[in-house]
């Protein structure tokens, strides 16, 4: 029988008395309201500068118009493939002003995925940010019939196709003051025109598994989730958020754009992912959405860091933290059993020197203010996770998918429970089929997958969503994810192991970037695991190893002997059958540019598990013998 839960909150943050139909709705009047408090800020000659929203509106004000010259009518799709920027945002709200309907796509996409996306999706124009995202348009040998226009962020176009009309991104705004000096009236009329019912955007999965598909989600589903969110997190106009993540993806569009717009809060966008760590400091954020790899190597590079500390600063921070994780394990336990937390009976003095000479220093290597941190889109190593906590920083973490308009069930920094992903946000009700499947249903679930009514009929089923998922709800209606269905292993003893619950006992580990597991339909698990640079430099000078060949040195025999080590204590607390008897290290690391990873950096299990076969079934003798090169197994 299925098990099932719904949130309902007592919550002391009410949701607003609202009657905007759509986010479109909430942006103009931001606008209207907050003319001259900063909307967003960007990196301009080297610094951050803030656009009030006055601005902010009359830039979506100025593409809106464009897109009216160009005879966008209601319903059209607009594909927009760029990272993110203040050009992504503007495009993406001019766009759904005027009754469009936006399709985010990866620029980091090869030419023949993006061009497929285009005609999959009957785009009438795109959005490029560069040359090279407009030369993978002009490659195509087919384009949608559909297609009219691109429009070009930067700089004048070098190149023009006779198939559509190319216009610069200040072509497109000029067009705009001309058609609003002609037709005062349009732009208004379309926002005005605009339900909640109708469809705001196409958002194509990520495709680890096969041919990306594109979830409809309509504004209403948008709403839901701001509402909803609005009620549980408690951001406000005081706010300030570093964008990081690609808006392509659903998490960051939805629950960094769209809500920060709800909450009428600035957002700050980072100059890449590599300047994340110097943009921190720049611009001191309060609010930040990260995945699991952001927040694993930031430990990392801490770790590493601290060990090219002298011995009596690296005996202070032990110190510290040793501290600190005693006082978190008071803390959880005070809670359970309601009593005061002993903590501020023994351990105040001393942790305000930690915290003095440790913890509030490592903080202000992320701004000094942050209050909100949020993981998502994959699990987050429990280890991670508590290093954080000890230090000040709490990391809440959710779930959600691109069908579900990202959040399903969230922690809350008032209620953070590791090990989970918190309650079903209000208005979701999720339950648990018989195969331990979650299945999800409430306003935020998409309609169904565009021109794909098998996939559809496959994934809706009354209302509810199946979301491939396997996990459980916990005896105070929290949810745990436990696995991708598909991707569960079943060995030729018939025995089921999960994969990525092995692969996250090993994120944190300062040494190994990615890892793997493999062994559906064999007798045995075993693993491709890849290495951290960083990591590796480290151990390589902790054991005067030669630092100058990177490749090389993943294959040295000491850098084998600390992987195994690891893998040996990584296997002590899994059944015989999960344990990882043999494992293969790749002389370089799973990258988006590979094709190895999601934008979000998700590892691709099939490309991986396609492109490495060889590879891996080298590891099983004829007779699945063990011999050689793995780890000793040890009783349990």
């Amino acid at each position: 029988m299925a098990q099932s839960v719904r949130f309902t909150t007592s919550a002391r943050r009410k949701a607003k008395n609202l009657t905007y139909k759509t986010i479109v709705d909430v942006f103009w009047e931001r606008v209207a309201t907050m003319s001259e408090r900063p909307a967003i800020m960007h990196k301009v000659d080297g610094k951050f500068r803030p656009v009030i929203w006055r601005e902010h509106g009359r830039t979506v004000e100025l593409t809106a118009g464009g897109l009216l010259s160009l005879s966008v009518v209601p319903g059209e799709k607009l594909a927009i493939m760029s990272q993110s920027r203040p050009h992504w945002t503007w495009a993406d709200l001019a766009s759904l002003s005027v009754g469009a309907v936006t399709v985010p796509i990866y620029p980091t996409l090869a030419a023949p995925e993006a061009q497929f996306l285009v005609r999959h999706s009957d785009a009438v124009g795109v959005f490029c940010e560069n040359e090279l995202q407009l030369r993978k348009i002009q490659d195509a040998k087919e384009l949608p019939e559909t297609l009219r226009f691109v429009v070009l962020l930067e700089g004048e176009p070098k190149t023009t196709d006779p198939r559509f009309k190319t216009l610069s991104w200040n072509q497109l705004l000029e067009h705009g003051e001309i058609q609003l000096g002609k037709d005062s009236k349009a732009l208004p009329e379309r926002i005005k025109n605009l339900k909640s019912e109708d469809l705001a955007t196409i958002v194509y999965t990520s495709g680890t598994t096969g041919i990306p598909k594109g979830a409809m989600l309509l504004h209403s589903n948008i709403m839901a989730v701001c509402e909803a969110m609005h009620v549980l997190v408690g951001l406000n106009e005081n706010d300030l958020a570093l964008s990081f993540l690609p808006l392509s993806h659903v998490y960051e569009r939805v629950g960094g754009q769209m809500i920060s717009i709800f909450e009428g809060l600035v957002v700050a966008f980072a100059e890449s992912i590599e300047q994340v760590p110097k943009n921190m400091i720049e611009v001191r954020p309060t609010v930040l959405n990260g995945v699991p790899r952001f927040y694993e190597k930031a430990y990392q590079r801490i770790q590493v860091e601290i060990r090219k500390l002298p011995k009596p600063q690296q005996y202070l921070i032990r110190w510290a933290m040793a501290l600190g994780k005693r006082a978190l394990h008071y803390r959880k336990a005070a809670q359970f059993k309601h009593e005061d937390h002993i903590v501020n009976q023994i351990l105040k003095a001393e942790l305000r020197v930690a915290d003095r000479l440790v913890f509030s220093r490592i903080r202000r290597r992320f701004g000094g203010r942050l209050r909100v941190m949020v993981s998502g889109a994959a699990p987050l190593s429990p280890n991670v996770q508590e290093f954080f906590e000890i230090i000040g920083l709490n990391i809440v973490e959710g779930y959600g998918l691109t069908e579900t308009t990202a959040p399903v069930a969230c922690n809350t920094p008032d209620e953070n429970h590791p090990g989970t992903v918190g309650k079903p946000v209000p208005g979701v009700e999720v339950k648990i089929a018989d195969d331990g499947e979650i299945l999800v249903k409430g306003p935020s679930i998409f309609v169904g997958y565009y021109k794909n009514e098998e996939a559809t009929k496959a994934a809706l089923s009354d209302g509810w969503f199946s979301t491939g998922d396997i996990g459980e709800i916990d005896a105070s209606g929290r949810l745990r994810i436990k696995d991708r269905k598909k991707d569960i292993i079943i060995t030729s003893n018939g025995k089921h192991v999960a994969p990525q619950y092995i692969e996250n006992l090993f994120k944190g580990e300062h040494l190994i970037s990615h890892i793997l597991v493999y062994g559906d339909r064999r007798k045995f698990v075993t693993a491709l695991i890849t290495l951290s640079p960083d990591g590796l430099r480290t151990f390589a000078e902790t054991h005067a190893l030669p630092v100058d060949d990177l490749e090389a040195l993943t294959q040295h025999p000491k850098v084998r002997e600390e992987v195994e080590a690891v893998v040996k204590r990584k296997n002590e607390p899994l059944a015989n059958f999960e344990r990882i008897k043999k494992f293969i290290i790749l002389e370089h690391d799973f990258t988006v540019e590979n094709d190895e990873l999601t934008p979000t950096f998700k590892v691709k299990r099939k490309v991986i598990t396609e492109k490495y076969k060889a590879l891996l079934d080298s590891c099983y003798e004829a007779d699945d013998i063990e011999v050689g090169g793995g780890v000793p197994e040890t009783s349990k």
